[in-house]
Formats: C-alpha cells, structure tokens, sequence
C-alpha cells in the first residue's frame, strides 16, 4: 500500500490526488524495467505445458507480459489500483434463494461490469494526466492488457502472489480488481506494503484442498484448463466429461479458493455502489438460462455485467451440467428440448445433462 500523505513525493501526490478523487484508495507505482527473468521463464513453462488451454492470446502475449515498453514505447512507471468488490452473501436482493435449481456466480459479477466501472475512472485520470503533462504519454487498461498485472501488482506494493496465484492485499484480501496506467512519466516507486499479509502461511494450503476439480496442484501453481472460472467463462467448447461432476452447481467463475482463504476473514465491505448491489445477483435460476432463446436476448437479460463474456451457449452448458450436478429433475423437459438445439455445444451438454438425471 502507498505510504501515507506524509511521506508521499510531490509527483506521487499527484496520482494520490487524481486517483482518490475517483474513490481509488490503494495504488501503487512499480518501475517499468523490473528483473524478471525468473517470472519470464516461469510463464513459458506454464504455456508449453498447456495450462493456459484454449486461451491462446496468453502465448502471444508472452513477449510483452513484462515489458511495459512494448506495450507503450518509452514507458518508465506503471501505476498500480486496486478497487475492492467486496460483499457477503445475501448482501442484496437477487430474486433467488439459495435452491437446488439455481446457479452460483462469482462474487465479482455480481454487482457492474468491473471493466466499465473501473475503466472509467481510470480514463478520467488519464485525461488529466495529459493535460498537466503536454508530451507525455498515458495509457490505461482494465484486464486488458498484455502485463501480468499480479507481477506489477507485487512489485507496486500492492500486495503479494499467494499460493492460489491471486495477489492478496492486507487492504481488500483478494476481493479486489486491478488496473494499471502506464506512464512515460516517471514516478517514485513505493515500497511493498506493511501489514499483516506478506506471505501465505506456511502451512496452509486451504485453496488446494477446496478446487474440486485439481486445478491448483501445487502451492503456486494452477492448470487453468481445471478451472472452474476457466471451464465456465473463457472455454467456448466441450468440457470434459471426467470434470462436469466436479462443478457444482457454479456457472461463472468460482470463489471456493478465496472462500476458504483465512487471510480473506476480515475482508472489508465495498463501499463502491457498482458492486454493491445486484445486477446479475449471486444465484440464477437454472431454468432461466436454459430458456434463452437467442443471443439478443442474453444480451438484453446480461447487459451491464461481466456474464455478457461467454455468451448465450456457454452458459447453457455450464446450466445444463449444474442442472445435472443439482438433481433438478424438473427441467428435464427443458433439457430434452435443448438436446434437438442449433448448437453443437449445446446438445451435447443436454444430453450428458439427461442421461444423469434419468440414471
């Protein structure tokens, strides 16, 4: 976490202004030039051995994923936010109660789309970096661009990499989004925070335990195409059968590895409006999704929220394997007509769907 007021440089003042202006409390600067040699080859390791799956802008990326130079020439900063998501389940009304008929969604799409919620603020501030620094050059990305944003993140002193690969803050825990301005102006880099999170304990391995798919096999380490949050929202394809069990009745994201983490307990309250209240809500009806008849009207139904991301036939397959996985015999009927769909995806998973319920 930066230092306080105190301590600040004057040009360090200058984002401390700007970004808390935008209720952006916790941020930190990390030097566009850091080592990363270990990190680099880390990551290639990762990518040959197929752990990012079907997501194969992360291969491309890897040229870029730490350099900022290559990202924006002449970079000398990069500027670090984080915004807390946090809330607690049941914290707003979603329309739906916690029934074997309904889906779990990841606490982070609850509430706006963070890209929108976040980007905006960021834009502002960009936009008056530019105009307090003629010739400069500013860019601002929300989980857009090429960096490895959990790498930068620990070098700006936001927090640390814990062993289920998320950077924790002593601040927020885990439950926060990150963004970055990259800057050809150079600020002071602050130090890594002081708290009562540097490091994981050193013998817990709660996330581990909690994947029920296997997808953390190791402290650190993580094989996206196990991932629960990988299978429901980035995977366009087939998920394969040994793993649809596993799922539970989760059709975006999943949070059971931050859920256990004991250095979320005294996870603070957002009091950003966006994510505190509903839009998608914590639970969807089963039903209600495989009723979607067309992709308008997924749209219409998810605008404004990050489920627009997968799409309509996605997330009928990851409905129809909840379904499956929650023994809802009544949308059988639904499932049988879904069988006989356009989508190839689709049939598939309604017919894995029907053999389960009729067993």
């Amino acid at each position: 976490m930066v230092p306080r007021d105190a301590n600040y440089a004057e040009s360090t003042r200058e984002l401390s202004e700007l970004l808390r202006a935008e209720s952006l409390e916790l941020f930190g600067v990390a030097k566009a030039e850091q080592e990363s040699a270990r990190a680099e080859t880390e990551y290639s390791r990762w990518i040959t051995a197929g752990h990012n799956g079907s997501m194969e802008y992360l291969n491309r990326h890897a040229e870029m994923k730490y350099h900022p130079a290559r990202v924006l020439p002449g970079c000398r900063s990069v500027v670090v936010v984080a915004m807390n998501y946090f809330q607690p389940a049941g914290s707003a009304a979603s329309g739906v109660g916690a029934g074997s008929d309904s889906g779990r969604i990841a606490r982070y799409a609850w509430g706006r789309d963070y890209h929108n919620a976040l980007g905006k603020r960021l834009k502002r501030v960009v936009r008056e970096l530019r105009l307090r620094h003629p010739g400069e050059t500013f860019r601002s990305f929300v989980d857009s661009s090429p960096l490895s944003e959990r790498f930068f993140a620990e070098q700006a002193g936001i927090g640390f990499t814990a062993k289920n690969t998320l950077t924790v803050s002593s601040t927020y825990g885990s439950w926060f989004f990150l963004g970055e301005i990259l800057s050809t102006v150079e600020y002071p880099p602050t130090p890594a925070q002081e708290g009562r999170h540097d490091e994981c304990p050193r013998d817990c391995f709660r996330c581990g335990g909690a994947c029920p798919t296997g997808a953390l096999f190791a402290p650190h380490r993580i094989d996206a195409t196990r991932c629960i949050s990988y299978l429901t929202i980035e995977h366009r394809g087939s998920i394969p059968e040994e793993l649809r069990p596993l799922m539970g009745n989760w059709i975006f994201g999943c949070d059971l590895c931050q859920e256990v983490c004991p250095l979320n307990a005294r996870a603070r309250i957002t009091e950003t409006s966006d994510f505190s209240g509903h839009r998608a809500g914590e639970r969807i009806k089963l039903g209600e999704i495989l009723s979607m008849e067309d992709e308008e009207g997924y749209r219409a139904r998810f605008a404004g929220t990050p489920l627009l991301r997968p799409g309509r036939a996605a997330m009928i397959r990851n409905a129809a394997i909840a379904a499956a996985n929650t023994g809802s015999i009544e949308l059988l009927p639904k499932l049988r007509e879904l069988t006989r769909d356009d989508n190839m995806v689709i049939r598939e998973h309604a017919r894995w769907a029907v053999d389960q319920l009729i067993r």
